[in-house]
């Protein structure tokens, strides 16, 4: 019985107080009225010594005690007063509590690259801790003068008013591997079958890499690529930086394996977004580049992981068909998705290198603009070739999804396709007129591919087009906040006189004037 007064009741049923038949009373005799007690067995009750029934139900002697005291002269035992009165000294208000909740409010929220399409929890920076969120929020309401909460008060306000977490880059750990190990024995069973495929996937999707790792020559190559966690500026130990919003600074890396040659493709959300067009744009360029240092043909295989938004889609799949069509010396372009949550690869290595090259930045002070993080990626490896730095500008992007010849919907068999189930996809030349043929695997025991029917969707051939024709406008709440911080001072004058916040206060001024 969960409720304390059904355990008090059920107490006072299954005693009864012993009244002698003779009762000799004396003076300063302070003796208590003894009790029998009882316990139901098939529907009859017997009684039972006191020891018995406190182990029988697991109690000491203050239950009873406590029942005793609060029995009327009805045989009823009184009610819980506990809490049920308004003059609750410690009751927080609803102002200081609306105070916290506006605090966690201005926090700046960041999108999960990984998680954003499976939930709807929103993500902050993982910089601070709560305790460090609470103590900003406690300086900030000594400075005012005002009132505060208590740290607990705080935290519950944080998780139970809001949906948010500590923003952590990459997952870790594999949600169906978690799931498996977590689920009960019924559970288990019922999983078993499609565990035991994801798991022989993940180890035929490691023994490929290695054998193609072992293919690497000079007319083969294998690289994987990724876009790294978004690098925020500005960027240090700073509590105003924390509760503004930054400009976001993108870098997508292609590791060429056994090369020791690294492409860091660097950009700010004034040059690009994060999507398809972008990411793809990056890889072509690529491409061009092994195409123009290329003697004989290539034959290039890319890992990657399975985010639909950036590279597993139709559009990505149509800049492979027109790069192998038009650029001379590319043979074939194999892609090769890794098993989601098992993703591991050598662009993780580079991010972590560049991410502990950055901390060492941060020692000697905060960084203030995106050249400051280019200037870390160069500097991250310490041993052989630096990481190449492509600085990508706006015009240098490319709309790949003009570049769609092709619907990718149906095999030579007839059976529709999903892109998403797609785990090897392969585009190669079949002739010297530039004719594209394309294959697939929706398996990696699958020992033969199945062939893509490629049905036009256009007569016209498709020709690449600059996604942007100026550079991207900054979200107003970012253009006020990163204003807010040069006229606090936050930001050095040295880096304010920089081209690049020489561009955020022309904008500022531009959305400013148009306002009035």
């Amino acid at each position: 019985m969960s409720s304390l007064s059904k355990q008090r009741d059920f107490i006072s049923k299954h005693m009864t107080e012993i009244k002698p038949k003779y009762q000799y009373k004396k003076i300063f005799n302070n003796r208590k009225a003894k009790h029998a007690f009882y316990l139901t067995a098939s529907n009859e009750k017997k009684r039972v010594c006191k020891i018995f029934f406190k182990n029988t139900l697991g109690i000491n002697d203050r239950p009873i005690r406590t029942v005793i005291a609060k029995l009327n002269l009805c045989g009823i035992v009184e009610p819980d007063l506990r809490g049920k009165h308004d003059n609750h000294g410690t009751k927080t208000s609803s102002e200081l509590l609306d105070r916290v909740r506006k605090h966690i409010a201005s926090i700046p929220r960041i999108e999960s690259h990984y998680l954003r399409k499976q939930t709807t929890r929103e993500f902050i920076e993982g910089g601070k801790t709560l305790t460090d969120l609470y103590r900003d929020y406690k300086k900030d309401c000594e400075i005012e003068g005002l009132d505060y909460v208590k740290l607990h008060i705080y935290r519950k306000v944080f998780k139970e008013d809001f949906n948010i977490s500590f923003f952590v880059p990459k997952k870790d750990q594999c949600e169906d591997c978690v799931a498996y190990e977590n689920a009960n024995l019924e559970e288990k069973e019922k999983m078993n079958e499609e565990y035991t495929l994801h798991l022989k996937e993940k180890e035929l999707s490691r023994e490929e890499k290695k054998r193609d790792k072992e293919l690497i020559d000079d007319n083969n190559i294998v690289a994987c690529y990724d876009l790294q966690a978004i690098l925020q500026v500005p960027k240090g130990d700073v509590s105003s930086f924390y509760y503004k919003s930054r400009l976001n600074c993108l870098n997508f890396t292609i590791c060429e394996l056994k090369a020791d040659c690294t492409h860091c493709y660097f950009w700010t959300e004034v040059e690009g977004q994060k999507g398809a067009n972008e990411i793809g744009s990056c890889v072509f360029k690529f491409l061009q580049k092994k195409s123009a240092t290329a003697s004989s043909d290539l034959n290039i295989i890319f890992y990657s992981d399975n985010c639909c938004g950036q590279q597993k889609n139709q559009f990505v799949f149509s800049m492979y068909l027109y790069a192998v069509a038009n650029l001379p010396n590319i043979a074939s372009i194999t892609h090769k998705f890794l098993i989601k949550g098992h993703t591991q690869n050598e662009g993780d290595s580079v991010h972590s290198m560049i991410e502990r090259q950055i901390k060492k930045k941060l020692r000697s002070g905060p960084i203030y603009v995106p050249d400051q993080y280019i200037s870390a990626i160069r500097d991250a490896k310490k041993r052989g070739n630096k990481y190449n730095v492509v600085e990508m500008a706006h015009h240098e992007f490319y709309d790949i999804k003009k570049l769609q010849e092709f619907k990718l919907t149906k095999n030579t068999e007839g059976g529709a396709i999903k892109v998403g189930d797609i785990k090897v996809l392969k585009v190669e030349k079949s002739d010297s007129n530039h004719n594209v043929r394309v294959f697939y695997k929706t398996s990696y025991s699958d020992e033969t591919f199945k062939e893509i029917n490629l049905l036009k969707l256009r007569r016209i051939q498709p020709q690449l087009v600059p996604l942007y024709n100026n550079k991207l406008p900054l979200a107003e709440n970012k253009k006020k906040d990163l204003k807010d911080l040069i006229k606090k001072n936050a930001i050095l004058p040295y880096y304010v006189s920089t081209p690049f916040f020489k561009i955020i206060s022309y904008q500022y001024a531009t959305s400013q004037s148009k306002n009035y």
